[in-house]
């Protein structure tokens, strides 16, 4: 199985890596006055060393990933990755209605919002094995607009609310 390919960390990204990649630059033998130069004569190798990085970092973080969360305006997913196996469970607005769950509502005012035009909320479990390689499709899930969560606090939410077998939208 080929390993995932990534993106280059954003300008944003490599900045708040600063430190690791200074420490990445100094194992390469690549001194900071070396990488000014580098950065103005050699491009193509600027390139090469951040894409290197960022395939280090993306490894690192989706190899210690075990949950992830999406939101979106009428659903939320929560992500279990297992090591052969990704999990999701999933709360889908089913109805017309003027709730967006990527906001932050007060529950009362969701509930309003969800039940002032007969809208009613879907539970959803699914899971699969890896399409690919697990952190290739935990890469896809990212890029997708998941997030890495700090805990499993969503996933056991929604697990133990139950939910019927119907797959998800993701």
């Amino acid at each position: 199985m080929n390993p995932p390919t990534y993106r280059p960390l954003t300008p944003d990204e490599l900045a708040e890596l600063q430190p690791q990649f200074v420490r990445y630059l100094a194992a390469q033998g690549i001194p900071a006055d070396e990488w000014e130069r580098l950065r103005s004569d050699a491009p193509g190798r600027v390139d090469d060393l951040i894409a290197r990085f960022s395939a280090m970092v993306f490894d690192d973080v989706l190899t210690r990933a075990r949950y992830l969360e999406q939101r979106g305006e009428r659903q939320i997913l929560a992500y279990e990755a297992g090591e052969e196996v990704l999990r999701v469970r999933g709360v889908l607005v089913d109805g017309e209605t003027t709730l967006d769950l990527r906001r932050g509502d007060p529950p009362a005012e969701m509930m309003a919002r969800l039940t002032a035009r007969g809208a009613r909320l879907k539970l959803l479990a699914a899971e699969r094995a890896y399409r690919g390689s697990r952190r290739g499709d935990l890469f896809a899930l990212l890029e997708a607009g998941a997030r890495i969560a700090t805990s499993s606090e969503l996933y056991d939410l929604l697990t133990g609310l139950g939910g019927n077998s119907e797959a998800p939208q993701t």
